[in-house]
């Protein structure tokens, strides 16, 4: 429809002819139209984005409420920000989106987080428990740095490590909101950990190992499996809780991890021996696909989830450990029984040790299977002494008499 120089008599007399949407355009102001439905009157601004063929619309407001004037001179302003290379409709869906925290949260985790970072749902799970619920309707751009400080001292209180977590989660956000533009800074920086976090040295005894092995029959089928797999083959909590069946090759014992589920962004092949290769071949039976493990409620466990679960199993234990600390134990007890650091660095997927050097990082191309399997096989031997099953046949030398 050609654009007319509208007025306000002509503006206020517009109607809709047999009950259809009447739409007109105002040759004064590029872009300004009147959507005439019914006794409704409401302006429009249309435009096309820089580098875009889409056309698309924002919305200034109803009539008489802007008047002809007032709708115009909005336009011109509109108009302005299109030609600078804006582009109003967008930029009103990022405001309205990131105008709480929650909202800003939302998109994190929509734009960035869950394509860029492995660890995405236990960012999700720290900010929904502890965050959202405290500060999911302030403003994302009016959070002050006391305000986050007082949040995590309160975290604190409850759980120390769990408020540096808080911090780090919380930071990153934020900042990928100020390299997007969404907020003009980031609260979170300058502030310290509530806490000191030494490096960690628990791992478990052999009567300690015995006692959890048979305590673990009451957290769950698949809490009870992920935390025997992280003792029988060095993984990463998350990485036991998360495998899939397509990870596993049962032909020829090998559990695959492919590179977004390493934290080295790296494939990494374990061998399947003993105890751990018929856990992997129960959980494949009648499965195609997907997920081997589940919770209670029949979902896919996450490494907080299996961390809560053993959090249920600690009374057991001498003192204080975590799901990690049987990944120290596996590794404890690999040293122990004399396999070299190398190995057992192939076996927990230490690309700082394996690639510290040139020959390890270029020359090198040796996927160390054998060695890890005869290690895990060690280990795995080791463990099943620990808890009586000892295999006596394996331990008879056959000796051959001369005729």
């Amino acid at each position: 429809m050609a654009a007319r120089a509208l007025t306000d008599i002509e503006v206020k007399s517009l109607k809709s002819e047999g009950g259809k949407r009447a739409i007109v355009y105002d040759a004064k102001a590029r872009g300004l139209c009147l959507r005439v439905s019914g006794e409704t009157r409401s302006w429009s601004f249309v435009y096309r984005p820089k580098g875009s063929s889409k056309q698309k619309r924002y919305t200034i407001g109803d009539y008489p409420a802007w008047s002809l004037r007032d709708a115009r001179e909005k336009a011109w302003k509109l108009r302005q920000r299109v030609q600078d290379g804006g582009d109003p409709v967008l930029e009103e869906k990022t405001r309205r989106d990131a105008l709480t925290v929650a909202g800003l949260i939302e998109r994190f985790m929509e734009n960035y987080a869950r394509a860029k970072l492995r660890s995405a749902d236990e960012y999700l799970q720290l900010l929904q428990k502890d965050v959202i619920p405290k500060l999911g309707d302030r403003r994302a751009g009016e959070v002050s740095r006391p305000e986050v400080g007082v949040l995590l001292d309160d975290i604190a209180k409850r759980a120390p490590t769990v408020s540096n977590r808080v911090l780090n989660v919380l930071s990153s956000v934020y900042s990928w909101a100020v390299s997007e533009g969404l907020v003009a800074e980031n609260p979170v920086r300058g502030l310290k950990k509530r806490t000191l976090e030494v490096p960690k040295d628990r791992f478990l005894d052999d009567e300690e190992i015995r006692t959890l092995w048979h305590a673990a029959d009451g957290a769950g089928a698949g809490y009870r499996d992920a935390i025997r797999l992280i003792l029988l083959t060095g993984q990463r909590p998350g990485e036991c809780a998360g495998i899939r069946r397509e990870e596993v090759d049962l032909a020829r014992a090998v559990w695959t991890l492919p590179p977004e589920r390493t934290k080295n962004k790296r494939p990494h092949s374990i061998p399947l021996v003993g105890a751990a290769f018929e856990i992997v071949k129960r959980l494949c039976e009648g499965t195609k696909g997907g997920p081997m493990l589940a919770t209670p409620r029949g979902k896919e466990p996450t490494s907080q989830d299996l961390a809560k679960a053993f959090e249920r199993l600690r009374p057991v234990l001498k003192s204080p450990a975590t799901a990690h600390d049987l990944r120290r134990t596996a590794a404890t007890i690999l040293e122990r029984l004399e396999i070299d650091r190398m190995t057992v660095a192939h076996i927990l997927n230490h690309a700082s040790t394996t690639r510290a050097t040139v020959t390890g990082s270029t020359y090198s191309q040796h996927d160390y299977m054998p060695q890890k399997r005869r290690a895990l096989s060690a280990l795995d031997q080791n463990i099943a002494a620990c808890l009586g099953h000892v295999d006596h046949e394996a331990n008879i030398i056959r000796m051959t008499v001369p005729a």
